[in-house]
């Protein structure tokens, strides 16, 4: 109290003048239009960049619940473009297969990613929690990913289709010609369509996407761009050379898809091989 005091009596004199100013500024402002209208002009710039950098204090620290609000608006979206026949996936608004709709789609987060191997896998954060298995295929808003290798409570692992142990189901766009997408281990934005037949059309800038054989992929969904095309085993196939249009050094979001007729097809395709 008493360094208040002290504090009081030595700046008596700048205090009462301070308190004179403001009284004769209050004065002023208010007997004159002009000049409380730029005080009330300048006040309201004044508090709305204050507003304004609070704002963007906050929505810097909420950008990860803005970006799941986004991811999840645009899974809804995307099945809905899924219902009326387009080829883009995304979240499932129910849990419900639909009849028209064999699928069932998971969003989810990349929080591993390799692409620097021969043989390269992802981690997601979800897992048989949220009802995921092996076998599913794994997609992200520009193209195929991989498929899921194994599951945890609450991570699955995902064999990334830069990897040279596996081997998917691809087609020409507009055309019934199919091959086997594989990837040599070497640049992570090329695979190959191998397996093509030498009478296939093929033609520099052509589509690929997934086949209508997949059961881990919907068909139609977009894989990459024919950079070029080599006839190999004595000219009776095509290699073909795609670039990808997914990144996948650069993956966040992606979808998890799980086929409802997939163990049913598997059942059929294997009718008779052990007779």
């Amino acid at each position: 109290m008493q360094q208040i005091i002290n504090f009081l009596i030595k700046y008596r004199n700048l205090l009462l003048y301070l308190f004179l100013m403001v009284i004769a500024l209050t004065f002023t402002i208010q007997s004159h239009d002009y000049h409380r209208n730029t005080t009330i002009h300048s006040t309201g710039n004044i508090t709305g960049g204050i507003l304004n950098t609070r704002n963007g204090i906050y929505d810097y620290f909420d950008l990860a619940n803005h970006n799941n609000k986004l991811s999840e608006e645009n899974a809804s979206l995307r099945m809905r473009l899924l219902e009326i026949g387009d080829t883009l996936l995304g979240k499932e608004t129910s849990y419900n297969f639909s009849d028209s709709i064999p699928y069932r789609i998971f969003p989810a987060r990349v929080i591993k990613n390799d692409f620097y191997k021969s043989d390269n896998y992802l981690t997601v954060d979800i897992g048989s929690n949220q009802g995921i298995q092996p076998d599913m295929g794994v997609i992200s808003p520009s193209g195929i990913v991989g498929v899921i290798d194994y599951s945890s409570n609450k991570f699955s692992r995902v064999i990334s289709i830069l990897n040279s142990q596996i081997s998917l189901n691809a087609q020409i766009k507009g055309t019934a010609t199919i091959g086997s997408l594989k990837w040599d281990g070497k640049d992570p934005y090329l695979m190959s369509l191998e397996d093509v037949p030498r009478l296939a059309r093929v033609t520099r800038g052509d589509t690929i996407i997934t086949g209508k054989q997949s059961t881990m992929f919907p068909s139609d969904i977009l894989i990459g761009v024919v950079q070029g095309a080599e006839l190999v085993e004595n000219g009776s196939r095509y290699k073909i050379t795609v670039q990808l249009f997914n990144d996948m050094t650069d993956l966040d979001h992606v979808y998890v898809v799980k086929n409802r007729d997939q163990n049913a097809i598997k059942v059929i395709d294997t009718l008779g091989t052990n007779e």
